[in-house]
């Protein structure tokens, strides 16, 4: 009975909290990740802890935490002043293990991929630092405890409509009105209205044009170094992409960690971005940036649950 009306009252403050209707919070309960958190698990928050930090452009110390609430939202006044973006952009998919285990009614703490690292390969790469992260579950001070309840109080009796945006940009955007699509635009896997739309925004049809000029281009992902990779990829290796960002399988010698792709997508799209800008002109795919070396996802050895290997990405005519 006390349990039912516990997960009420969760129910409740989750719908007030972000603004959904009954229908929708029916909606968001059937991904499953409402019930993830539980309201006695608003008592513990995600501390990621730098546990490895050399010249990080952030504040992010060893020894000083950033820390989240069991939704994931930063807890600012318990986060350094200043945290680097190339860290938290790492973080997500570690939230989902985490709340994956939450949903099997299992200790986060036991996550097997608990630690990451930031994207900057650090000093000795060429970057200019780095720091790896690991997550934890941990119980809130008793005082942390009432301030997070407080937050969510008001919540119990109103309604967040500031959670339902009008969307003006979506509806302002231009579905028509521009250029007239070339053979190759035609023969892309896209309906006739999605492709009047794609080049009706400029910035999309500049990227249309990009891909017809560069078609032949491939983008190649070279591993530049291996450390206890379980994929099995060495120094040496390539793997090739088109310009559109596809992995070409014929191509390819042999298979490609995921671990790798994931890290190697940023810096694809540098050269996607480079090659939309110089459609038509004098395209450049050199730069100190793109010199840089960047690890694969798994990249916290000797600390996290995979090995590492550093790559370097660049443009092949």
């Amino acid at each position: 009975m006390l349990k039912e009306i516990i997960q009420k009252v969760s129910y409740h403050i989750v719908k007030n909290r972000w603004g959904y209707t009954p229908g929708q919070l029916e909606q968001a309960k059937g991904t499953g990740l409402v019930d993830a958190v539980e309201l006695k698990d608003m008592s513990y928050w995600i501390k990621i802890e730098p546990v490895c930090a050399n010249h990080c452009m952030g504040t992010n110390y060893e020894g000083k935490a950033i820390y989240l609430d069991a939704m994931g939202g930063l807890i600012r006044h318990k986060c350094p002043p200043s945290i680097c973006i190339h860290a938290l952009s790492q973080l997500s998919p570690l939230a989902y293990s985490y709340y994956d285990h939450m949903l099997q009614r299992k200790d986060p703490n036991g996550m097997i991929f608990d630690t990451i690292a930031c994207t900057d390969p650090g000093l000795d790469y060429g970057g200019l630092g780095a720091c790896t992260f690991r997550v934890t579950r941990e119980k809130m001070p008793i005082l942390e405890q009432l301030r997070s309840i407080l937050a969510l109080a008001p919540y119990m009796f109103l309604w967040n409509r500031r959670q339902v945006g009008a969307c003006r940009a979506v509806e302002e955007a231009p579905m028509s009105g521009g250029p007239e699509p070339t053979e190759f635009m035609r023969r892309l896997p896209l309906g006739e209205e999605e492709l009047e739309a794609f080049l009706a925004a400029p910035k999309r049809a500049m990227r249309m044009r990009a891909l017809e000029e560069f078609q032949d281009c491939r983008i190649v992902v070279r591993v530049v170094e291996s450390q206890a990779c379980p994929a099995g990829h060495a120094a040496g290796d390539e793997f090739i992409l088109d310009a559109m960002g596809r992995v070409v399988l014929e191509e390819n010698d042999g298979d490609v960690c995921i671990m790798a792709l994931n890290r190697a997508w940023y810096r694809v799209m540098l050269l996607l971005e480079r090659m939309a800008e110089g459609a038509g002109g004098d395209a450049s795919f050199c730069g100190d940036l793109l010199d840089i070396p960047i690890g694969c996802y798994g990249g916290a050895w000797p600390l996290g649950a995979c090995g590492r290997i550093m790559m370097k990405v660049e443009a092949r005519l």
